[in-house]
């Protein structure tokens, strides 16, 4: 989930400078200021490294402002170098944090600063999403309704826990759950063969991450860098195969 939350602030990021130019509440707060809590969003403390502190958490400059998402990633990029010693020069830039924190997430993961990371990224993403969604737009999916097939509509409430999808032609509702197998179902058609997400594969399985990569690395399955943000893409029947193959495995066995 703090993959998938990582994943999800550089897609919604990346939304930004349209809901500060143009959206419907971008006039809404800071008494009239053009760009509203987007620009707020996008506007970190300052250029530099250190902006926020190595042991102060980032903190808004008003009491109603969201904390700018930069400054959240570079906290916690700030205290695991420190925790690991690994300091840099390099301008921070929310691409460049981002990644840097998927590749070190599996080891932060056995520390005691992952709840906290964790949570904050939630948090995070929350907050974009209150400032992209406020005028409830449409977050089609790629996943089509069980009943009717038409592609999957995410609800956003007022806490992630309780986000939903539904059907916007025959208005099923799928929670967290169903929503993962209908996601299943999709990728196991015969017009999923492409590749996908680490985390998709890893939500759609439900397999620990390390077992995906583990299958990466023994060449059982085939993967490739995205040309676009450079991540790391695994291709999904291979992923289902050895899901099924595990499976059976795991049922002669017992």
């Amino acid at each position: 989930m703090a993959r998938s939350n990582l994943d999800a602030l550089r897609q919604l990021t990346a939304h930004l400078p349209e809901e500060a130019h143009g959206g419907q509440h971008a006039y809404k707060i800071h008494e009239g200021i053009p760009g509203g809590d987007a620009l707020v969003l996008l506007t970190p403390a300052a250029a530099q490294r250190g902006r926020v502190g190595r042991t102060a958490r980032p903190e808004p400059e008003l009491p109603n402002d969201p904390t700018p998402v930069l400054d959240v990633l570079v906290f916690w990029e700030e205290q695991w170098r420190d925790e690991t010693d690994q300091p840099t020069a390099l301008r921070p830039t929310l691409d460049r944090v981002a990644d840097y924190l998927d590749r070190q997430l599996h080891q932060i993961a056995g520390t005691r600063l992952f709840p906290h990371l964790a949570g904050d990224l939630a948090r995070a993403v929350h907050q974009v999403e209150n400032v992209l969604h406020d005028g409830i737009r449409p977050d089609t999916s790629r996943v089509p309704c069980w009943d009717c097939g038409a592609r999957l509509v995410k609800v956003y409430s007022d806490q992630a826990r309780h986000d939903h999808w539904t059907c916007p032609r025959c208005h099923e509702v799928y929670d967290q759950g169903r929503y993962e197998r209908a996601k299943y179902d999709h990728l196991a058609s015969q017009g999923a063969a492409r590749y996908v997400a680490v985390s998709d594969a890893i939500a759609a399985t439900g397999r620990p991450e390390q077992t995906v990569r583990g299958w990466v690395r023994t060449g059982a399955v085939d993967s490739q860098r995205d040309p676009v943000s450079g991540r790391l893409t695994v291709w999904w029947p291979d992923v289902r195969a050895q899901h099924l193959a595990a499976g059976n495995r795991k049922r002669a066995a017992s």
